[in-house]
């Protein structure tokens, strides 16, 4: 019976954008497919991420996952056009970037910028000051402490659980003001389904 559900099982083209060090791990059913600039790292395309249009036919991907890779890449705007142009409609995307409160947002020379809760929300159709020819939905947004795939301990993790859960009760009031008298948020995670 189980082999019988693995073979019906759909497979899942999984993009990893950028993956460095800490790469994508990909579910049972997903098959991962890694671009980045950096052949020590070992992708599966080589490509200076800055260079655009990227090496994917249209409509390619399932969903698409950038972790901490956005930042450094200039134009913004034209990373989710491309992005939208290698998803398949429906598919997942998903982005880790630093918070603009985070001190390691802007220690990085190689960062262009920084994020907001909101940042996103400009490459949905459905608000007025739209950019790019894209169109997503935010499906979900959390403010982020520190960053899970770095190592804690289990009192800062407990602690970490603590201020992420009451920082996300009020996202906006968290930017606004909290984020100045508790320290900076370390990052922001995104879902967006790709809406075509």
């Amino acid at each position: 019976m189980k082999k019988q559900l693995d073979i019906n099982m759909k497979r899942l083209l999984v993009l990893d954008i950028g993956p460095g060090e800490n790469p994508y791990k990909p579910l049972k059913n997903e098959i991962v497919i890694s671009i980045d600039f950096n052949k020590k790292f070992n992708p599966n395309k080589i490509h200076d991420l800055k260079k655009f249009p990227w090496p994917f036919k249209d409509n390619t991907f399932d969903k698409i996952y950038a972790s901490h890779i956005i930042e450094h890449i200039p134009d913004t705007v034209r990373v989710m056009e491309e992005i939208y142009r290698i998803a398949k409609p429906g598919a997942t995307v998903i982005i880790r970037v630093p918070h603009f409160s985070s001190r390691s947002a802007w220690v990085n020379p190689t960062h262009y910028r920084a994020f907001s809760i909101g940042s996103f929300d400009y490459f949905s159709k459905d608000i007025k000051e739209h950019y790019g020819n894209c169109n997503f939905r935010v499906i979900k947004r959390e403010l982020r402490y520190t960053r899970p795939d770095v190592s804690h301990n289990m009192i800062t993790k407990l602690f970490t659980r603590l201020l992420n859960f009451f920082a996300n009760l009020n996202q906006n009031f968290c930017e606004r003001i909290w984020c100045y008298w508790v320290g900076g948020f370390s990052e922001i995670y995104f879902e967006l389904e790709v809406i075509k």
